[in-house]
């Protein structure tokens, strides 16, 4: 394998991990741990975009932590991030203002809060390459827990996945896992078919008598 290719691997393994820890995060947006763990993988990305918007999210969900102990980790962080950002960032420190859930820090990669004032569309609107490469993940990590007979982290993972649908409105993501899993015999229980329900009902129009 050439050095071209193993950077492109690498890549792609850190994009694995931070959509694994931006699932994470949405889920449980004061976990520190899942928001550490999801900047050290943008720090491995070519992008700058996706650090920042790890970073915006972080001092979002874990606000009460921002002031007292994160003097190390911007240390880390900081040559990685636009003048701009890294002065935001910094004031957010120093106690000169917090982080708003419709922020200019945010990103497009941002999961917490938006860089839109129009919140919600921006919350519900996932594009199609993000929703194929979540069901690839998701997919992938259902088959391998079923090839290990890991039936709690197989609960688990439908779990995380059914609530990032439901909130997100995913629908082709939940597709494509329906789908791909279907291929294989998947055992589909209650929730699945729950989870449809929800999802096809977002998208029935309302009438009002």
């Amino acid at each position: 394998m050439s050095d071209s290719d193993l950077i492109k691997e690498n890549e792609k393994v850190a994009h694995r991990v931070f959509r694994f820890y931006s699932r994470k995060v949405f889920l449980a947006p004061n976990n520190r741990h899942f928001h550490e763990q999801r900047i050290n993988a943008a720090l491995l990305l070519t992008e700058k975009e996706p650090l920042q918007g790890a970073v915006a999210d972080f001092f979002y969900g874990c606000w009460f932590d921002i002031p007292y102990d994160v003097n190390n980790l911007f240390t880390r962080i900081k040559d990685r991030l636009t003048p701009e950002a890294k002065q935001g960032f910094r004031e957010c420190i120093d106690k000169k203002r917090y982080i708003q859930r419709n922020s200019m820090l945010a990103t497009r990669w941002s999961v917490l809060i938006s860089p839109s004032l129009n919140e919600q569309k921006q919350r519900l609107r996932i594009s199609s390459d993000d929703a194929r490469e979540i069901a690839r993940d998701i997919t992938s990590e259902l088959m391998q827990a079923r090839a290990s007979q890991d039936w709690g982290t197989i609960e688990q993972i439908e779990n995380e996945f059914f609530a990032y649908c439901t909130v997100r409105n995913d629908r082709l993501a939940f597709s494509l896992v329906w789908f791909s899993l279907g291929k294989s015999d998947w055992q589909f229980d209650q929730r699945w078919d729950n989870c449809q329900q929800h999802l096809d009902q977002t998208i029935k129009p309302t009438t009002t008598s």
